[in-house]
């Protein structure tokens, strides 16, 4: 019964690795997403920085500095995104684990039923043993007393005999 018990815990425990890994496969391609953008929005920066030492157009200057707005902007919504997945997934991997906890306790009661009811059936073998040796010990004692009647009677008998 054990063995059955660690097979059933070790499948729930595989299938809830495998959709945790499912569940967190998403949030890889946000993160890459997000250091992508991050590179761009850094050498976007590392152009502005060159183009004010240098003195360039104001307007040019102007340009980088809102690409450089719009870059930050999308680079926090990723994050935003990837955080609310992130946390979704945390969600449903805490179910998932508590489904398998759940499992796992329903599994020990049915454990502790099974030995209970073998302890209920060592009990019942136990008392029938002890009436199969309670009907033996009445059955010698019935013998007994039948053969001692036995006697009686043929010595009653025999009593009879000698006096006629």
């Amino acid at each position: 019964m054990e063995k059955d018990t660690k097979e059933i815990i070790e499948h729930v425990t595989e299938e809830a690795e495998e959709e945790i890994g499912l569940e967190l496969d998403p949030l890889k391609g946000h993160l890459e997403t997000m250091q992508s953008t991050l590179s761009q929005l850094q050498s976007t920066q590392q152009q502005a920085n060159s183009m004010i030492t240098t003195g360039q157009d104001q307007q040019q200057t102007n340009q980088l500095l809102q690409q450089l707005q719009q870059i930050s902007n999308q680079a926090q919504q990723q994050q935003q995104k990837t955080f609310q997945d992130l946390q979704q997934s945390i969600q449903q991997a805490t179910q998932m684990l508590g489904n398998v906890s759940q499992s796992i306790q329903s599994i020990n009661v049915l454990n502790q039923m099974a030995q209970q009811i073998n302890q209920s059936q060592q009990q019942l073998q136990q008392q029938t043993q002890s009436q199969q040796q309670q009907q033996q010990e009445m059955q010698k004692l019935q013998q007994m007393q039948n053969q001692q009647g036995q006697g009686q009677a043929s010595q009653s008998y025999g009593q009879q005999s000698y006096q006629n």
